[in-house]
This record gives structure tokens, sequence and C-alpha cells, in this order.
């Protein structure tokens, strides 16, 4: 085997990485699902959108932080890992949110001023997350980063 596919196999099959891109992977694919039964219909796009339920951001912030506790414990890397979720989770539901909701009130009032000349489309409306979406992905991060570790590297 080439020393590049070695590496790039190495690199994935790795009892951090694995289990995170397995809790990201869920929280796209639950995206998709959510949003193809509220709307009724399939909807692949909502796997990349901003937005949504669940986090996907938070899925997988939350799922490194679980991967690091499971495979060294209560370390230093693991602590560092866990503040940087909360600051992610804390961003999604602040200061993204807020942002989204003033593209809306400003897409509001040039509609209602007849101004849409000013701007060639929109602002970005859904940057954000509701602190359900943040706790969806908080739960998808955890639960698949645990079957991830479980299923390819073995009991706790």
């Amino acid at each position: 085997m080439s020393p590049i596919v070695d590496g790039f196999i190495r690199f994935f099959y790795n009892p951090i990485v694995t289990p995170t891109t397995l809790a990201y992977i869920a929280s796209i694919i639950g995206k998709i699902i959510y949003e193809s039964i509220t709307k009724r219909k399939l909807s692949l796009i909502a796997g990349v959108k901003d937005g949504g339920m669940p986090s996907s951001h938070t899925a997988a912030v939350v799922g490194l932080s679980t991967s690091i506790l499971l495979n060294e414990g209560l370390s230093t890397v693991f602590w560092v890992s866990l503040l940087f979720s909360f600051i992610v989770m804390k961003d999604a539901i602040g200061v993204r949110w807020e942002t989204g909701q003033q593209a809306k009130a400003i897409n509001e009032i040039l509609k209602r001023l007849r101004m849409r000349q000013v701007l060639e489309e929109d602002l970005k409306e859904l940057l954000g997350h509701t602190e359900a979406q943040v706790l969806g992905g908080f739960i998808v991060g955890v639960v698949f980063s645990y079957i991830g570790h479980v299923l390819f590297f073995g009991p706790i």
C-alpha cells in the first residue's frame, strides 16, 4: 500500500477522528431527515445549509470532546476541547442567531421601502441556531461519538 493511502487510512481510523466524523455525519443526516419531514419533501440541501436541527457544528465539537474523553480521560486536551465546545455552542445561539435576526429585519425594511435595488439579493437570514437545535447537536455529538468509539475501537 502506498504511504499516502496508508497515512490517509491511519488519519481517519483513529479513536478521536472516527467517532467525531461519525457524529458530524449523523448530524447532517439528521438535518436532512428533520427538514424533509417538516417540509414533507426530500430536502438534501438541508445538510449543507447553515442553521437547522440539529446543529452540526455543535455535534462535531461535542463529538470531539466526547471522543477525547473516551480515549484519554480527563486530560488537559479534553478540558480544552470542552471549553472550545462551549464557545462554539454559545456563538451559535448568541452572535450568529442575532445576526440572522438582524438580516431578517433589514430584508423586511428594504422590502417595505421598496428599495430592493440596494442589495442584489436578500441577506442570509439563517445563520445561527435556537437552543433546541444546539441541544439536538449536543445529544447527537455525545451519542454518535460514543457509538463510533464502541463500534470501531471496542467497549470502554
